[in-house]
């Protein structure tokens, strides 16, 4: 079963639909859709005061924010946006396709943020042909390049953001090419999420040898990640569970929470509604229910969560579109991590209590732990080496140091 927290510790917050792309794969796919639903209820986007109250509203939960849309810098309160965000301290990545207007003084205001995590930049191919096939906007490939160096140079992180397509399945390994020469710390790459489109989606084959793809390059030691969930019962890959409804939500630009930005399901309205009662509301709990009966009994369940919820509600289908509920999966051991029995583990984590247990946070990772574990939590404060903890507490110390390394919760000192 899903542990769902008690409210989101992740936000997606979508300031604007408005974007100077025109990407035939959007990952927001159902975006004019909303808007024609939404605009009955609220006539005109959150401007700056908007957002300030759902920023009250979250603030106390949130471990981290994704500034997304659209295009998020369009906002015409975009500034005042993030300063909001920074005065209260919380920590924000933004996702962008790098395409600004007054693109030196965007990147010195954000070179002044001391709580941007980092870009998440659009980048669909390795050549101008590839992306541009993609965002439909021709010289988008060399302006986005141009302001990613840009950033760069002002010492703002950057991880490319690829969907997966038909127009750029061979040139994966060039796209990581790319991101290296340039000094992106990462590329992640994410399945095209919406109905079929001609000449763009992957057909099964494709897929299957892409995600073998993204495997190989991330087997080699390359900087790749998988942004979205690919179901194990496809083929076996390193993608997670998504944690919409879990521990994740999205907030669109009328204030409304929504599970996901690919769901267009509303549990209400932020400006209006308290947190607690849209997280828990009816709507939020069929999105949970959704899953189907087959995965809650499959191995590979804690690593997949049965795919994507959203994406099934929306094409009204009864499981992700890429599941085959019931089908045999065989999830390999956990790659082995050594310690040095004189390192000296360090913890680095939020502790969050919950009625079911323990919820360890640290940047965009999340892992549950039974609420026996808080004794070994205690014990990480960088003074005992592994050898005197594996002494002091068995086998369940090293099993939760393997955990928290693969979290990225632990440094050691020797």
């Amino acid at each position: 079963m899903l542990r769902v927290l008690s409210a989101p510790v992740f936000y997606a917050l979508e300031l604007t639909y408005a974007c100077n792309n025109r990407c035939v794969g959007c990952s927001n796919a159902f975006s004019v859709r909303e808007r024609a639903t939404s605009a009955p209820l609220s006539p005109a986007p959150l401007r700056a005061e908007g957002w300030r109250q759902v920023l009250d509203r979250i603030a106390p939960h949130a471990q981290r924010l994704k500034l997304t849309g659209g295009e998020p810098t369009l906002h015409p309160d975009f500034r005042a946006i993030v300063a909001d965000i920074e005065a209260r301290a919380l920590d924000f990545t933004l996702f962008t396709n790098a395409r600004w207007v007054d693109s030196a003084a965007l990147v010195q205001f954000l070179g002044d943020c001391t709580h941007l995590t980092g870009l998440l930049v659009s980048l669909h191919g390795a050549t101008a042909a590839a992306h541009e096939r993609f965002t439909g906007v021709p010289g988008s490939f060399a302006e986005t390049l141009a302001n990613v160096e840009l950033a760069l140079a002002h010492g703002i992180p950057i991880a490319f953001s690829t969907v997966l397509t038909a127009r750029n399945a061979g040139e994966l390994a060039s796209i990581v090419a790319l991101a290296e020469r340039l000094g992106v710390r990462t590329t992640v790459f994410n399945r095209y999420m919406g109905a079929p489109i001609a000449a763009l989606t992957l057909d099964e084959a494709g897929s299957v040898q892409a995600i073998a793809e993204v495997e190989a390059l991330r087997q080699a030691g390359k900087p790749v990640k998988y942004g979205n969930c690919i179901p194990q019962c496809f083929t076996p890959n390193n993608s997670q569970g998504c944690l919409a409804g879990v521990a994740y939500c999205a907030i669109d630009p009328w204030g409304n929470l929504r599970p996901c930005t690919l769901s267009s399901l509303r549990a209400g309205n932020l400006l209006t509604q308290p947190l607690a009662e849209l997280w828990h509301a009816p709507v939020m709990e069929r999105f949970r229910e959704s899953i189907p009966a087959d995965c809650h009994h499959c191995k590979a369940f804690a690593t997949c969560h049965g795919g994507c919820r959203a994406l099934a509600l929306e094409m009204a289908l009864p499981a992700d579109p890429l599941a085959h509920p019931g089908a045999p999966v065989e999830i390999p051991p956990p790659e082995p991590i050594h310690l040095g029995p004189d390192w000296r583990p360090t913890a680095h984590y939020e502790i969050r209590p919950e009625a079911w247990g323990l919820v360890l946070l640290q940047g965009n990772q999340l892992l549950p732990l039974h609420p026996d574990a808080r004794q070994l939590l205690h014990a990480l404060d960088g003074q005992q080496t592994v050898a005197e903890l594996h002494t002091q507490f068995g086998p369940p110390m090293l099993a939760l140091l393997g955990a928290l390394m693969r979290h990225h919760m632990l440094t050691f000192t020797q």
